[in-house]
């Protein structure tokens, strides 16, 4: 092999590594939620855990953070449609359980709300409760899959994605 072929290939080798590299670097640092935050309308959630002398409520509460933060502000929004998005995919009828809770709740969401998340009773279920400036509450349900945390609404089980 002479030496400019053996220069060009030593070439092609290190693209393809950084490539390869480059790639897992992108894939590690995504996130795994297929929901995100939009920048309107504005949302004012404090996430915090429940009181407990066990981790796993501020884990969950670290972890379901920008589920609860996308949940008030297509609450807010009003769009039933991208609120049944953030529903869990397994469920049934996640658009009309979103049209009952944008009727119930979207007035209160453009106030500050506070979520207080419990103590897990199973790992990849949480329930969370959510405390709107008028005193009206609302109890979330939460069901993680594949690292994901989803919204318990509509029809469903939530422990079999």
């Amino acid at each position: 092999m002479s030496r400019t072929a053996k220069a060009r290939w030593l070439i092609a080798v290190a693209v393809a590594l950084c490539a390869v590299v480059g790639a897992l670097v992108w894939w590690s640092k995504r996130d795994p939620a297929p929901y995100a935050l939009r920048d309107t309308p504005e949302v004012h959630l404090t996430v915090r855990a429940t009181t407990s002398t066990y981790p796993q409520a501020k884990e969950v509460a670290g972890e379901a953070e920008l589920l609860l933060k996308v949940y008030v502000q297509r609450l807010r929004d009003g769009d039933a449609e991208d609120l049944a998005d953030i529903g869990a995919p397994w469920y049934t009828g996640r658009e009309a359980a979103a049209r009952s809770l944008i009727s119930t709740f979207g007035a209160q969401a453009g106030h500050p709300v506070e979520a207080v998340v419990a103590d897990p009773v199973t790992p990849g279920l949480a329930s969370v409760e959510l405390r709107f400036k008028n005193e009206s509450r609302q109890t979330l349900d939460l069901t993680r899959d594949n690292g994901v945390w989803w919204l318990a609404i509509g029809n469903g089980d939530p422990v079999k994605p």
